[in-house]
């Protein structure tokens, strides 16, 4: 599955990253707004980063969509993984709930990079927790599972993320290159 990801879809949502990217530069030009390459990097990164989510979370499982299901499940429990595993098995569950921390933690650290609004941790955990209950609730409406242990794990890989960047603007703080990454 992963493998799959990056061999077949990252190369085409590279592409399309980029494209969506010639906006955003073509404004900065019109605008006489002269930011630093790397700057561009990093906003580049980001929307890559948005669409691999949109695209594993939602279109993952583009010919099944429907919104007009015959079943839905929805779990409200919290840590229900601990006492029930479904049919998947523990190490399926366990992997399940590892890829939900790892596929938020570039979001985590995306985010304050290219809002400055958001390098705090309260608005870091409000604008993850806001994108992963979006997609649990869209996936609820297309007739897949809606879970609270998918919001709890997503927000965790959040605020790894965030961590990492805080840990790196601790490291590379003095850093000129950094500085016009993150736009400070």
């Amino acid at each position: 599955m992963l493998s799959g990801f990056l061999v077949l879809e990252l190369p085409i949502i590279a592409v399309v990253s980029l494209f969506m990217c010639f906006p955003i530069i073509a404004y900065d030009k019109w605008r006489q707004n002269k930011r630093p390459v790397i700057r561009y990097v990093v906003i580049y990164a980001f929307i890559g980063c948005c669409l691999s989510l949109l695209y594993l979370t939602i279109l993952w499982y583009y010919p099944n969509i429907t919104f007009h299901p015959k079943y839905r499940f929805l779990n409200l429990k919290p840590f229900i993984w601990i006492s029930e595993v479904y049919g998947m098995g523990v190490a399926k569950m366990i992997q399940q709930l590892l890829l939900n921390i790892a596929m938020f933690v570039p979001y985590g650290l995306l985010l304050p990079m290219v809002f400055k609004k958001l390098r705090s941790i309260s608005m870091q955990i409000i604008a993850v927790f806001l994108t992963t209950f979006s997609i649990e609730a869209l996936q609820y409406l297309m007739g897949r599972s809606a879970d609270i242990d998918d919001i709890i794990m997503n927000c965790l890989g959040g605020l790894v993320g965030y961590l990492c960047f805080k840990i790196l603007s601790l490291v590379f703080a003095k850093m000129q290159w950094w500085k016009k990454a993150i736009d400070s």
